[in-house]
């Protein structure tokens, strides 16, 4: 198999795989939201039960599971960009031509960055409810600690894991390749 042939099939393998992350993406989001309605519903129905304080959870789960799904797009268009496209001759592809049209990359910057806004500010909202609402039914004082205590740890969690992402995975194309890129690429300095 020729060069050419091998970065052909890896090109087309890994723009399938950016489209099935969308896809994921898609569908994690219409499931993440209906669990939370569920969820929600059975909170309101059920006032001394423990969904409510599941929610945050929940919300964690989905906004991990949504910043993983983005980081694999994120590394598959930057090898597509680094290492197979280069050795693709005598066209622009896709991921090089994007990295040209600034306004098109800035909305996808700007969907992360909404999408973890609201799901951050959603987490804030409905952990501090759980916590008032754990206070209100009476719960032990241990139990409200250890809740609020596990909820800003995740809270913790999940800026980490974002500011990673955005670090690792959305940087524009004009700022240093990484080294990993370079060695895969074949690059000596």
């Amino acid at each position: 198999m020729s060069t050419d042939d091998f970065s052909k099939q890896q090109y087309v393998a890994l723009r399938a795989e950016i489209s099935e992350s969308k896809s994921r993406v898609f569908w994690l989001l219409l499931i993440g939201i209906a669990l939370v309605f569920a969820a929600g519903y059975v909170a309101a129905e059920h006032p001394t039960a423990f969904a409510n304080a599941a929610i945050p959870f929940l919300l964690l789960a989905v906004m991990l599971s949504f910043i993983a799904e983005e980081s694999n797009i994120s590394r598959a268009g930057r090898y597509l960009r680094e290492v197979v496209e280069p050795n693709i001759k005598e066209m622009t592809c896709w991921e090089r031509w994007l990295e040209t049209q600034t306004q098109f990359r800035m909305v996808d910057r700007s969907f992360v960055v909404g999408f973890s806004v609201l799901l951050l500010s959603f987490f804030v909202i409905t952990a501090s409810l759980s916590v008032r609402q754990m206070d209100d039914t009476g719960q032990r004082l241990e139990l409200i600690v250890a809740a609020a205590t596990a909820y800003v740890l995740g809270g913790v969690c999940i800026v980490y894991v974002l500011v990673r992402h955005w670090t690792a995975s959305v940087k524009p194309s004009d700022e240093p390749r990484t080294s990993e890129a370079d060695d895969a690429a074949g690059d000596p300095t």
